[in-house]
């Protein structure tokens, strides 16, 4: 037999502190599906990574639904806020065009489709937990998940997405070897007492910059330019091979159809465009001479290594350029550490504003999508009440200069005062990591003496000083 928690009910709002109205990152869903929702089961084969599943799903909705606007996750689940014009199980072929291929490297154009219903979500259930008339349940919850879904199928299409987030390169920051930061958006409907919210809130994290190759290899190794690049040391090479591996490229000399091929790095050759040579009808040619005779162009940097792709194919640098929307996935140094505290470090009003471009950029109001399903957003921030509470009143030991006090502004100076109960520091040690001639020991014990010091002026009891 199950026993049921009783919990305590919550007495009142409270009353201390100060009155005041805030405006939090939450923005209220004016209008959502009263009707049943409609939950089908996809299926395509051969599997394929959830973006390439999404233009297969893209490639086949007008031959599937007619004018219904279906939304995917991507993964196995549709939703439609009309039932499809078929019954039980249905099957479709698509064949992805070339440009679609091109883009995201597939090891097969035709897919197969299979697709059927699985359930009716009620979203009167919805409503009625919205105004406590009802407690939570799977039917709920899967309409939420619907709900998501839906609001994430059109930026899915737009932007970049990892995850629940999407990211613009609007506004987005270059910093040092070769990455730059984006802003992100993340996004989720939310319950709450008497109506449905979606939360907004920004995230950023780092991609590498859309630009030509030969400028990133520059950043990466920290030079001024091209010309720093005459002499490649070999760890260079072996940090420059690193970072490139697995990015990908296109090609810029063969105009707008070769352009659209995106080509993965696998390796650098290691020697440059000018002696990195191959068979061309039983003769050995180098690259530059190759670019020189076959296509009428002389290179401008034939000093840089190429760049190899699928099987032994050699590629000068200079004429390639960099995929935009790449993540960065290395681990950030400390430049780019500090760059990225600098960039996601706002004022509450910086945030505001950049939370409401968000929902420009997102564009609630021109999405067919939602206004299928009969789902509107308002575009104000919610404004709801609190209150500032007093300060609460700090106590520091008794021999400390002001040991009582309250706080003003949320700071206060910790000079002259001791903490309330020290610690022992009963056992310790000083390593040093580095020579003598670098750090005297002089210098070591001075530094020894004063962390003492300060320790025992802030209340601390150290019995071992050496």
């Amino acid at each position: 037999m199950s026993t049921i928690t009783e919990f305590v009910k919550r007495p009142s709002l409270g009353r201390i502190g100060r009155p005041i109205k805030v405006r939090a990152n939450y923005f209220e869903v004016t209008a959502f599906p009263s009707s049943d929702i409609y939950h089908y089961d996809i299926v395509i084969m051969p599997e394929v990574p959830p973006a390439l599943n999404r233009k297969i799903f893209q490639e086949a909705e007008n031959s599937l639904f007619g004018s219904i606007k279906a939304v995917f996750d991507g993964h196995r689940n549709v939703y439609s806020a009309r039932p499809f014009p078929f019954d039980g199980l249905h099957t479709s072929e698509v064949t992805l065009s070339d440009d679609i291929n091109n883009v995201i490297s597939s090891p097969s154009r035709a897919f197969k489709i299979r697709i059927k219903m699985v359930n009716k979500i009620n979203m009167e259930e919805i409503i009625r937990f919205l105004n406590g008339r009802g407690s939570m349940s799977p039917n709920i919850l899967t309409g939420i998940m619907a709900l998501n879904v839906m609001i994430h199928n059109k930026p899915s299409k737009t932007h970049k997405k990892v995850g629940r987030i999407f990211y613009t390169n609007q506004g987005s920051r270059p910093i040092s070897g070769g990455a730059e930061i984006w802003q992100g958006y993340f996004q989720s409907i939310r319950p709450t007492p008497m109506k449905l919210m979606i939360n907004i809130d920004l995230h950023a994290t780092t991609f590498y910059e859309g630009s030509s190759l030969v400028q990133m290899v520059v950043k990466v190794l920290g030079k001024r330019s091209v010309e720093d690049l005459r002499r490649i040391q070999n760890r260079e090479r072996i940090k420059l091979e690193k970072c490139l591996k697995n990015l990908k490229i296109y090609i810029t000399h063969r105009g707008e159809n070769a352009a659209r091929r995106r080509l993965r790095i696998t390796k650098l050759t290691n020697t440059p465009a000018s002696s990195t040579r191959f068979e061309v009808d039983g003769q050995q040619i180098d690259i530059a001479t190759y670019f020189n005779r076959m296509l009428g162009r002389s290179l401008q940097y034939p000093f840089l290594p190429c760049i190899v792709v699928r099987r032994e194919t050699y590629l000068p640098m200079e004429i390639c350029n960099v995929v935009e929307g790449q993540r960065y996935l290395r681990k950030l140094n400390e430049r780019q550490t500090a760059d990225m505290i600098k960039f996601t470090c706002q004022s509450p009003k910086s945030r505001v504003n950049k939370i409401n471009q968000g929902i420009e950029i997102l564009n609630y109001r021109q999405n067919e999508y939602m206004q299928q399903f009969g789902f509107r957003v308002s575009n104000e921030m919610v404004i709801t009440q609190a209150r500032v509470l007093p300060a609460p009143t700090l106590q520091y030991h008794p021999n400390s200069r002001d040991s009582n006090f309250a706080p003003r502004d949320g700071s206060w100076n910790l000079r002259d005062k001791k903490v309330a109960t020290g610690a022992t520091l009963g056992s310790w040690a000083c390593a040093v990591f580095g020579s003598e001639r670098d750090y005297p020991i002089g210098a070591v014990q001075k530094f020894i003496r004063e962390l003492v010091t300060t320790c025992q002026n802030t209340g601390m009891n150290i019995p071992n000083k050496n």
